[in-house]
């Protein structure tokens, strides 16, 4: 998924609202991340295959660090840990907080397995790939990731208040332009000139400027 794994982030902030969006937006997204630093790097693989779901063209070859089931599992718990044992919140708030960004890093398995075609390792590449397989179906997975964000937004916005003149609409212009890039990536033509370098730096210039706007989303909503 795309877009649906941001309502991930939207509804543990509902859950924690002395969490950061713009952390959550980024944890839910971390194996992602990682996944496209690891390629340019030579560390894990995609290929660019012309229609190889009815939603992307990326096939992805080997990626046992960012998306077996096991890796995203001690991400989480590294990610728990990072914010549980460091200082970066008073002391009654660490475990909450650290709860709510570790279950965003591991919420990416899960959502990726209803999509996914049968290639997500639960443990090494060797072992067992599962994937539900959403992506060969375009209608399906188009209307379940917006719906999923959408559902998840409303939660978010139940849940805190507005403060300030752009307290009631900036999450829904963000989440207007969240859904129109979407749809963009998923109705794009393949391009040969598309390499899985340039795929990937192109994956995380979108995770960082929609991990920014989170962080400014959050400036306008009154969570804690």
């Amino acid at each position: 998924m795309f877009i649906g794994h941001y309502a991930a982030g939207f509804a543990l902030k509902a859950v924690e609202r002395k969490a950061s969006l713009g952390v959550l937006f980024l944890a839910a997204q971390f194996v992602d991340i990682l996944y496209f630093i690891l390629v340019p790097l030579g560390i894990e693989r995609l290929n660019m295959v012309e229609n190889y779901t009815a939603v992307n063209h990326m096939e992805l070859l080997y990626y046992p660090y960012s998306h077996s089931l096991l890796a995203a599992f001690l991400w989480g718990v590294i990610a728990y840990g990072l914010w549980r044992f460091f200082p970066w919140f008073k002391r009654e708030r660490r475990h909450s907080v650290a709860v709510v960004v570790g279950l965003a890093v591991l919420s990416h398995w899960f959502i990726d397995f209803l999509v996914h075609t049968a290639d997500m390792p639960l443990l090494g590449d060797d072992g067992v790939k599962v994937g539900f397989g959403l992506w060969n179906n375009f209608s399906l997975t188009v209307m379940g990731e917006i719906s999923l964000l959408l559902a998840a937004v409303f939660y978010y916005v139940k849940r805190t208040k507005p403060k300030g003149k752009w307290g009631g609409t900036a999450v829904w212009i963000f989440t207007l332009l969240m859904v129109g890039v979407y749809l963009m990536t998923v109705m794009a033509p393949f391009d040969p000139a598309i390499t899985p370098d340039i795929a990937s730096y192109g994956g995380l210039v979108l995770y960082f400027l929609f991990g920014a706007a989170a962080f400014w989303i959050d400036r306008f909503r009154n969570g804690a």
